[in-house]
Order: structure tokens, then sequence, then C-alpha cells
């Protein structure tokens, strides 16, 4: 649309029919589809969705404090579907009339699952002038699945990512008598990580009017990753990480790493 705004949009459907050498003829389909509610009971088919803003280091107030700065926003949503019939000679399935397919066989379906993904539903990208890049993201997924005896489950997953970077050139000089100078570069990179995650599981059975929360993991961990080479002849990085995880069924978990390595090239 402009030189920092672009916005793209994709629509895919597919159908397909299947004979078994039992003699059960099987139908499925995937459409991108737009859901919503509560428990993404509503929906519709509708293309998907994506937004990248660029340039906002331009602005002036904003230009004070990052070298370049990105949004990002990303919307995905399917439904996919599959039926199943005993007899050779089911009824064809139609490309242009799902809808009516899908009413006219509900007794036939054995599968139902709508998803929404927004991956990510926000995200940045920016770099500060002394060297340092930071990546963002928020992601969530929802999705809503129904099974042929008439149980739902719906889930919702949601991830909150950071991931920051820094490099660092720089040397020193050897002084040597009757020699010339002997000049060492090397390089430190810097890395650090973030990443919280949630996921949520509900459950009804057919006769049920509620539904109810049977599993719940949120966790989480953070990392610091170095790597250097000295010179061109030693290089090697150093690692630590923490994670902790919490859910109904194990309990807490925490796990904690740390590690190194050290590599040294010789060149006869």
């Amino acid at each position: 649309m402009t030189r920092a705004l672009s916005i793209s949009f994709n629509y895919a459907q597919n159908v397909s029919s299947n004979l078994r050498g039992s003699g059960l003829q099987q139908r499925s389909m995937s459409r991108d589809y737009l859901s919503y509610g509560s428990h993404l009971e509503e929906g519709f088919p509708f293309m998907g969705w994506s937004v990248r803003l660029t340039g906002l280091e331009r602005n002036k107030f904003i230009g004070k404090f990052v070298r370049t700065l990105s949004l990002d926003h990303v919307t995905n949503g399917k439904e996919t579907r599959a039926w199943q019939f005993d007899q050779a000679g089911g009824p064809e399935i139609s490309f242009f009339d799902l809808d009516d397919f899908i009413s006219n066989y509900q007794d036939n379906e054995r599968t139902s699952r709508v998803n929404m993904n927004f991956a990510p539903l926000i995200g940045a990208t920016f770099s500060f002038k002394k060297g340092i890049a930071v990546t963002m993201r928020h992601n969530r997924t929802l999705s809503r699945e129904i099974t042929a005896n008439g149980g739902q489950k719906v889930f919702n997953d949601q991830s909150y990512l950071i991931t920051a970077n820094y490099a660092h050139r720089g040397g020193f000089t050897i002084p040597l008598p009757f020699f010339d100078n002997y000049k060492i570069n090397n390089q430190v990179n810097f890395t650090f990580n973030f990443d919280m995650n949630k996921n949520r599981t509900l459950q009804k059975a057919q006769e049920a009017t509620k539904f109810a929360e049977t599993a719940f993991t949120p966790s989480w961990k953070t990392g610091v990753r170095i790597t250097y080479t000295f010179s061109k002849s030693v290089s090697g990085s150093m690692i630590w990480e923490y994670r902790e995880s919490d859910s109904k069924h194990t309990g807490k978990k925490i796990d904690r790493d740390f590690g190194f390595d050290v590599n040294l090239a010789i060149r006869g």
C-alpha cells in the first residue's frame, strides 16, 4: 500500500475422497476459516492475512531511541472435517457446496476442528544505535475439536518470546621486539532469550452444557549464550539456561543448565 506498509491475503480450500479396501467411503475437507465466540462456536469461510509496518524509526520521537523498528501481525484460521460412509458409492463432496454437505451429513461426520492462529498477534523487531537487536513476539493459538461421540475440546495456547543480540568486535596489538607487531582480532556475541507459555485445555462430554478445565500448564524459560572468537585459532561458547513449568498432573518442575566449550585450530 505504501513503501512502509505491506499487506497480503490468502485463501485455500481442499476436498478429497477416498475408497478403502474394506468398502468404506471417506470424505474430507479443509478451508481457511474465521472463527469467533467464547469457544469458537461461530465462524465463516474467510481469508487469512498478514500485515507488516516498517520504517517507524523515521518518526522523530521514535528515532531518538532506536535505529530501526518494524511491527508484524499475522492471522490464519482453518476448518477441517472428515466423514465416513459404510456403503460403496457414498455421496460426492462438491467443491462449491461444502456448507450443504456439512448440514446434510452430520450423522456421518467423524471429526471436526477449527482453529485460529495469531503468529504473531503482535510482533516487534527493533535495533538500537549501539548495535543491540531485539525481537519480541506474542503468539496465540485457539482451537476447537469435536469427535464422533459428541465430545468437545477447546485448546488455548499463548506464548511470549523475547530475543536480544549484541555483537562486539575488538582486538589488541602485542608489540614484539625485532619483529612486526602481532595484532589479535576477537569478536564476542551475546544472546538473551526469554520464552513464556500458557497451555490450557477445556473439555465437555456430549450431554454436558459447560466446559471444564482438564489441563493448564504454565511454563517459562530464560537463558544467555555467549560465543567468542579469539583470533583465527581459538573460539568457544558458554550457555546458561533456567526452565520452570507447573502442571496439574506432574506438579512444579525446575531445570538448570550450564556449559561451555573451547575450540583450538592447529595449523601445520
